[in-house]
């Protein structure tokens, strides 16, 4: 794992929601020996499986749930079920998760690949940000979560016009924690357990957006047939339906097809257009990233252009 320089290189795949990350980190990972952590805020929660894209469908995929981690064919997949949906947990609880086991796997002399669609998990990794140390506020956020958009907006607004105008203001989550942050009163001074002669070897995968969007909605229709309904009635019963989780991409929708709130056709299609702007919205993270390598997913051959990359560097 060690180039002439003495470092040991991790290697990042990222891209948009079903772009194919995992499948081809599966496949890295066969060739040369890897285990896989996956960065992705919804993947770390216990139970929800079909939505977040967890269970592969439609997939001859060998799937084995074991302490700890995933196997899929046989691949170590390290980042899933770590909390219920009830359990608070921030990207610095992810960040600190992650880089202690990609120590633990280099140290077992296998190669680590990062890989998935949350630029900010990925970027508290690598160090390309720093996290804050403002301990959370459950009291504080409880409240803030109750406002809507536009209030939470005017709030941020009124505490911090610079953070306001740099925010994503239709985030929730975000407008939320920049205000606990404005208001701050506890700091959390843990620091994170950052990699030691480490290179990040970065690939993104992406294509033309009309090829995003045909793939995101295929896999919305197959797992729509593939459970995501009786998914979501699990975690209803399990008593989770008022966690932020089921607040999010997918899950929200889904409990108001439930609720009866909306029509079976009219819940896909919304599925999917929040797909699309998110498919958006993870393209505009990763571009202010300019150690990418970018490959495109329609090209003959673009898994060995990144194979052959990966061999360069090991």
């Amino acid at each position: 794992m060690k180039n002439v320089k003495g470092t040991k290189k991790v290697f990042i795949i990222v891209g948009p929601t079903s772009s194919g990350k995992t499948s081809l980190a599966l496949d890295m990972c066969e060739k040369i020996n890897g285990e896989i952590i996956s960065a992705d805020s919804r993947q770390v929660v216990k139970y929800m499986d079909i939505g977040t894209g967890k269970v592969p469908v439609n997939s001859k995929i060998k799937i084995e749930k074991e302490y700890g981690c995933w196997k899929l064919n046989g691949i170590k997949v390290w980042g899933y079920d770590l909390v219920t949906p009830d359990q608070y947990f921030s990207g610095f609880d992810f960040a600190y998760f992650a880089l202690n086991k990609a120590r633990e796997i280099i140290d077992r002399r296998k190669n680590v690949f990062i890989v998935g669609g949350t630029g900010f998990y990925i970027d508290l990794i690598t160090g390309r940000m720093i996290p804050s140390k403002v301990k959370p506020d459950l009291e504080l956020r409880e409240v803030l979560e109750s406002m809507s958009l536009v209030e939470l907006q005017e709030k941020l607004r009124e505490i911090d016009g610079k953070e306001f105008e740099k925010i994503d203001k239709n985030n929730k989550t975000r407008l939320v924690r920049a205000i606990e942050k404005g208001l701050a009163g506890k700091v959390n001074n843990n620091s994170l357990p950052y990699l030691k002669n480490v290179d990040y070897v970065w690939f993104g995968l992406s294509s033309d957006r009309d090829l995003l969007y045909e793939k995101a909605d295929s896999w919305v229709d197959e797992i729509w047939d593939s459970g995501l309904i009786d998914e979501v009635k699990f975690l209803l019963e399990k008593g989770y339906g008022e966690s932020r989780k089921l607040g999010g991409l997918v899950y929200k929708t889904a409990v108001d097809f439930l609720s009866e709130n909306i029509s079976e056709e009219d819940t896909i299609q919304r599925i999917k257009y929040d797909i699309h702007a998110y498919i958006r919205r993870q393209q505009t993270w990763f571009k202010k990233n300019k150690e990418i390598m970018w490959v495109d997913i329609s090209q003959d051959g673009f898994k060995e252009i990144i194979y052959n990359k990966i061999k360069e560097n090991i």
